[in-house]
C-alpha cells in the first residue's frame, strides 16, 4: 500500500493491518519512528518498488481524528516558534521548516533544511527533556520544502513536486545540457526551490535518442558541397546550421551531413 504521510516527503510503503482500505482514504498510521499520524492512500493495491515499508495501517481515520490533527495545529506552531528560537541561541545553522505532533501527542518530528550535517544530538536530547515527548529531527531538501508549499512555476502551472505524488527524480545539468538550454543560465532553469527544474527529466531521454548522430557545436562537417563548422543543431527537426567557409550559413538535413573533425 502506498500513502502520503508528510506534505514534504515522498509516498511511502505501509503493511495494511485494517480491512476495506482504498484509494483516497485517510487512514491512521501507526510509524516505525513512534506514534501514530494520519496519512492518505493513494494506492491500495501497490507498493513503491525498493522501499521497506514504514509501518502499518491501524484504522480507517474518523471525524475526531481529523479533528485531532487541527487542534494540534496550535501546539505545532507554538513548538516550532520555541525550537527555532532555541536553534538560534544555540548557533545552529538550521532553518526550521516545520514540527508534526503525533496524534497520541507521545512525539513530534521536527523538519529542518541545513547545508551538510548538522550535530543535533544535544539539542534533541534537551527537546526530549523538555516537552517530554520522544523527539525526530529529520533534514529534508528545498525540493521537499517546494513540494509542502506549493506554488506555480515559470509555466504558470501548479510546480511539478507538488502536483505529482511519486518520488522526485534526481535532476542534472546534463539534462539540461542535452536540451541545449545550459547556456541560459541557472536562473532560467530553476524551481521556485532554486534548484534545476523537475520538468528538465520529462524530455531527457528523448532528446539523447534525437541528438545521437548528430554532429556537436563546433564540429567541422560536410554536406554535399558544403564544408564548414556547425554552430547550430536542432534535435526536433533534425537540422544542422552550417558556416561555411565563405562565411555564409546554411541549414542542411543531419542525413547529409558528414563529420570531418570532432571536437569531442
Amino acid at each position: 500500500m502506498i500513502i502520503r504521510l508528510f506534505d514534504w516527503d515522498q509516498p511511502k510503503n505501509l503493511f495494511c493491518g485494517a480491512k476495506g482500505i482504498q484509494n483516497n482514504d485517510w487512514v491512521v498510521i501507526d510509524h516505525e519512528w513512534g506514534g501514530t499520524f494520519l496519512g492518505k492512500v493513494l494506492f491500495a493495491d501497490k507498493n513503491v518498488e525498493g522501499e521497506e515499508p514504514i509501518g502499518r495501517v491501524v484504522r480507517k481515520a474518523t471525524a475526531q481524528d481529523h479533528q485531532m490533527v487541527l487542534n494540534n495545529g496550535k501546539k505545532e506552531r507554538e513548538y516550532l516558534n520555541d525550537i527555532k528560537k532555541q536553534a538560534r541561541d544555540l548557533g545552529l545553522p538550521m532553518k526550521m521548516v516545520e514540527v508534526c505532533l503525533s496524534l497520541d501527542g507521545s512525539s513530534i518530528v521536527v523538519v529542518f533544511i541545513a547545508d551538510g550535517r548538522i550535530d543535533f544530538r544535544d539539542f534533541v536530547k534537551k527537546l526530549s527533556t523538555q516537552y517530554h515527548k520522544s523527539v525526530r529531527f529529520q533534514q529534508i531538501g528545498s525540493r521537499d520544502e517546494a513540494r509542502k508549499i506549493g506554488g506555480c512555476g515559470i509555466c504558470g502551472r501548479e510546480v511539478c513536486c507538488k502536483k505529482f505524488h511519486g518520488n522526485l527524480k534526481s535532476i542534472s545539468t546534463e539534462m539540461a545540457r542535452c536540451q541545449l538550454i545550459s547556456h541560459r543560465g541557472s536562473e532560467r532553469i530553476s524551481g521556485i526551490c532554486g534548484r534545476l527544474m523537475c520538468c528538465l527529466a520529462y524530455e531527457a531521454e528523448q532528446y539523447e535518442e534525437l541528438l545521437k548522430g548528430m554532429p556537436k557545436r563546433d564540429d567541422k562537417v560536410k554536406s554535399g558541397k558544403i564544408e564548414g563548422k556547425v554552430i547550430e543543431i536542432n534535435p526536433i527537426s533534425q537540422k544542422v546550421k552550417i558556416k561555411a567557409g565563405d562565411g555564409s550559413i546554411v541549414s542542411v538535413d543531419n542525413k547529409d551531413v558528414r563529420i570531418i573533425d570532432s571536437k569531442s
